[in-house]
């Protein structure tokens, strides 16, 4: 019965093994496209056709900087630090190709075929972190070194350690004109590695410990459709689909900008009517096109150009319908030196309202300017002002825990001190009481000293006195007996007395001297 229950248990485990091997394959092996890249991208910013690297990708999003705004870095077991993004769109413009800034646009995403946690490169030092989003073009191979490659200063972002992990680290990053001076007092983490056929670098786990405390890491899910990551617990989901490697001169954007290289910092608007090619309007790999943002580049556009466009075209109008009215007056007067003298004044007229309608729109384009730069100084100061107070917060921050530190230190001496105090008092009674237990024992000794010398005195005394009794006894003894011996030989010598004398004379002298 035993190995039977066994069997079966194995077979569920054979089974269930299999049954997860097929669903991480079928995630593994789901593939896209350039052209998914093209479409799921196009309503969330533009598509331009940029000279060097084909079609490039700018988000609409303000003040935007890639691997800094909208997300913030998590360590997974598997592959390091990886960027989680807020963004819809962040599955694949933070994890394929590279980012490249442009003078005139601003960040511009070049798609790429290789899924990474994050194409980024990496300093450390000066108690900051610091990270730049790789450029294109950067070979990532056995043999490269961070060290031969630079990017720009203004590429980098620095924070200082303890907020790598912070869910806002953006608003940790030091202001761009801080980042010569970081630069060159940090050094380049060249520890890159490829795990699971990725791309992985960053600050070792151990390292940045030491600066955040424990850090909790995350599990890498595969996700079945695009999006932001998703977090559950300690999962962090993201979708990482295959890139297929096909010629991708048959791909194209919808709609997208050609840049034109002439005219500087302007962009003009080509439409492709690229609709039912290659899909037929069908979904593909589980996209469905967005058509939304047909139109939406043009009005953008429109509405930049609606100040110098409507004001040309009014002033064109207005040259149109004088030289109308000129041409009518000739034809009505039929004089001709009126009407060489009417084309003269209108050439003279067309030529100056021309020129006034150029330095009118360089005057427009140069207030335009300034108020870019106005706006530009505006968000320095604004991020100057962040910067300050946020330094001041951290400065009144530490101030408290300086005071809140000198305060315990200062409860703890006290406490100190009061525990040596009663310790003290302590030993000062335990002293009074020995003290006092002493007094008490000399006193009893010298109580019973005095009662031993006054029993001594009176036993003196007593003996003294029986010793005075005694002599007086024994004297009074000696002259009672004395007394007897003399009366006896007073009694003797008159006995003697009388028998000498008379016969008779010691009845006589009896009787007479009785």
């Amino acid at each position: 019965m035993k190995r039977i229950l066994n069997m079966c248990w194995m077979v569920f485990l054979v089974m269930l093994f299999s049954t997860a091997r097929n669903q991480a394959s079928a995630q593994v092996e789901a593939s896209v496209s350039y052209q998914t890249f093209y479409d799921d991208l196009s309503p969330y910013g533009e598509w331009i056709d940029y000279p060097e690297y084909g079609y490039v990708w700018h988000p609409d999003v303000n003040d935007f900087r890639p691997y800094s705004t909208g997300g913030h870095w998590v360590w997974t077991d598997d592959y390091g630090w990886m960027w989680a993004s807020n963004y819809d769109w962040g599955w694949a413009p933070f994890h394929y190709g590279r980012w490249l800034y442009d003078d005139f646009y601003g960040w511009v995403w070049v798609p790429g075929y290789e899924w990474s946690p994050a194409w980024v490169e990496w300093r450390t030092g000066g108690d900051y972190y610091g990270w730049a989003p790789l450029g294109p073009g950067i070979d990532i191979s056995l043999n490269f070194s961070f060290g031969r490659y630079s990017p720009p200063y203004n590429y980098w972002c620095f924070v200082p350690r303890n907020y790598i992990l912070s869910p806002r680290v953006y608003d940790y990053c030091l202001p761009q004109s801080q980042n010569t001076v970081i630069i060159n007092n940090t050094t380049i983490i060249n520890n890159y590695d490829r795990s699971r056929n990725a791309f992985v670098t960053g600050p070792g786990r151990s390292e940045v410990e030491r600066y955040t405390g424990r850090i909790n890491p995350f599990v890498l899910r595969e996700s079945s459709r695009p999006g932001r990551s998703e977090f559950r617990r300690n999962t962090v989901s993201i979708f990482r689909p295959g890139v297929q490697r096909n010629e991708n001169n048959r791909f194209a954007p919808r709609n997208f900008e050609r840049y034109n290289g002439q005219n500087g910092n302007a962009f003009q608007r080509r439409d492709q009517g690229i609709a039912n090619t290659n899909n037929n309007g069908e979904r593909r790999n589980g996209f469905e096109r967005r058509d939304q943002n047909n139109g939406r580049i043009e009005q953008r556009n429109n509405r930049n150009n609606n100040i110098n466009g409507n004001v040309f075209e009014r002033r064109q109008q207005e040259i149109n319908r004088q030289q109308e009215q000129s041409a009518n007056e000739q034809r009505r007067n039929g004089n001709p030196f009126g009407r060489r003298q009417q084309d003269m004044n209108r050439d003279n007229n067309i030529r100056r309202q021309q020129a006034e309608q150029k330095n009118n729109f360089e005057q427009q384009q140069r207030e335009n300017g300034n108020v870019e730069r106005r706006q530009n100084e505006m968000r320095q100061q604004q991020e100057i002002r962040r910067q300050q107070l946020e330094q001041q917060n951290n400065i009144e921050r530490a101030q408290r825990e300086n005071r809140n530190a000198f305060e315990r230190r200062q409860n703890e001496m006290r406490q100190q001190q009061d525990m040596q105090r009663q310790q003290q008092q302590q030993r000062n009674n335990f002293g009074q009481r020995q003290n006092e237990m002493r007094q008490q024992e000399n006193q009893r000794v010298q109580q019973m000293r005095q009662q031993q010398q006054q029993e001594q005195r009176r036993q003196v005394d007593q003996q003294r006195q029986n010793n005075g009794f005694e002599r007086r006894q024994q004297q009074f003894n000696q002259q009672s007996q004395q007394q007897r011996s003399n009366s006896f030989q007073q009694r003797q010598e008159q006995s003697q007395g009388n028998g000498n004398g008379n016969g008779n004379g010691r009845g006589h002298g009896r009787h007479g001297h009785d």
